[in-house]
């Protein structure tokens, strides 16, 4: 695990999907971005950088592990990508950026 993966331990849910979040501390992880352009291929993740503190709610619904009534696919990519520009801040001033 680097540094910013286990940085996420015992932070908020920067992600919040409306109707899905859990806003349990306990069961933030840090969401790795589910695209090419984040750095992630088959089988590789997205670089560090390009993640966000989710709680295990939220980023199976980024993931599209689990279905959230009431909200689409692009308010989801939404909300995860604002917790992924609340996490940078976070990620800055924990001197980790």
């Amino acid at each position: 695990m680097s540094k910013i993966t286990e940085s996420a331990r015992g932070e908020d849910c920067q992600v919040r999907i409306v109707g899905c979040c859990t806003f349990d501390p306990a069961k933030t992880i840090w969401s790795h971005a589910r695209w090419g352009a984040a750095g992630r291929g088959k089988s590789i993740k997205a670089i560090d950088e390009c993640g966000a503190y989710a709680c295990t709610a939220c980023d199976a619904a980024y993931d599209g592990q689990r279905q959230v009534t009431g909200v689409s696919r692009a308010e989801i990519d939404a909300d995860w990508h604002m917790g992924h520009l609340r996490s940078l801040v976070i990620l800055k001033e924990k001197g980790l950026l």
